[in-house]
């Protein structure tokens, strides 16, 4: 008798553990800490800042665990559906500018193309109607406006407060006849430094580069392409991923006679001119000229 009614207590005990359990959850008494204590970290939450390049994110994707390097530069040179290029054969990365800078969660050994689309989907999310009409109103394109953000981007990566600034000088050299070409230091340091190695620019035994003369034919090509010292008006597509801040300054730049800026050596004071004398001037008092 008593030991039926053992039995008994064991099985209704049971049953209330049961009861108590969430859905997905085991018993609570069977529960050992040894168990407890083994649960595998399967994600990793990642940052990308604002002006990384899509070689800088492969490399912090790769090092974080989440996809290699190869695979994820291998599907930024892919087609994808919704974004319209216009030159593709023309642009180093096809995707570059579109791979949205932000704070991610991650399933570590993802398939790059599932975390392209976290990037691309975050893009596409931000990048609002009224964004996309603005664009039409200023007669470009959002593929172009992307371009110029990512140059504004590198410009002004000491001081993203100068974004609207910068804009309306790049914006009032593309409106003038004046001006054909942007020459912005950034689009050519997107070649040489940001893709060197990638595209293999030659360098002397001190580090420097050598004169484009003696650049292989691709790194010729690229840098008639996208220098905007070689190149009329925009580079020929992004040279980083900008975030929102330079991408609304590009829709909204102030509203100047600015035709020419420079920093100082530590790119944090920005100085501004109208003129080519006030640009002289202003590159003796931040100590360039």
């Amino acid at each position: 008798m008593k030991k039926s009614l053992c039995i008994l207590l064991c099985c209704i005990m049971a049953l209330l553990s049961f009861a108590a359990c969430e859905k997905g959850e085991g018993v609570p008494f069977l529960t050992t800490k040894s168990a407890s204590t083994t649960t595998v970290k399967n994600t990793a939450t990642v940052t990308f800042p604002e002006g990384f390049t899509i070689i800088q994110i492969a490399e912090r994707l790769e090092a974080n665990g989440v996809c290699s390097k190869e695979d994820f530069l291998k599907v930024c040179n892919e087609p994808y559906e919704g974004i319209t290029i216009d030159n593709p054969d023309e642009r180093v990365f096809l995707l570059e500018g579109y791979v949205f800078p932000d704070t991610y969660e991650f399933y570590l050994n993802s398939d790059a193309k599932s975390v392209l689309k976290k990037f691309i989907d975050n893009f596409n999310d931000k990048i609002t109607p009224e964004m996309k009409q603005k664009a039409v109103e200023l007669g470009m394109t959002i593929d172009e406006i992307i371009t110029l953000a990512s140059i504004i981007q590198k410009e002004c990566d000491f001081d993203i407060s100068e974004c609207a600034n910068v804009a309306s000088v790049f914006h009032n050299r593309l409106k003038s006849p004046s001006f054909p070409k942007l020459e912005s230091d950034v689009t050519t340091f997107y070649i040489k430094n940001s893709l060197g190695d990638y595209l293999g620019y030659q360098k002397d035994a001190e580090g420097n580069g050598l004169a484009l003369e003696k650049q292989s034919d691709e790194i010729k090509r690229y840098m008639n392409l996208y220098s905007t010292y070689y190149c009329k008006g925009l580079s020929a597509g992004p040279i980083c991923n900008p975030g929102l801040k330079a991408i609304t300054a590009t829709l909204n730049p102030a509203e100047t006679n600015y035709y020419f800026f420079l920093t100082d050596p530590s790119g944090v004071d920005f100085y501004y001119a109208s003129t080519i004398s006030q640009h002289q001037k202003n590159g003796r008092t931040a100590g360039l000229f």
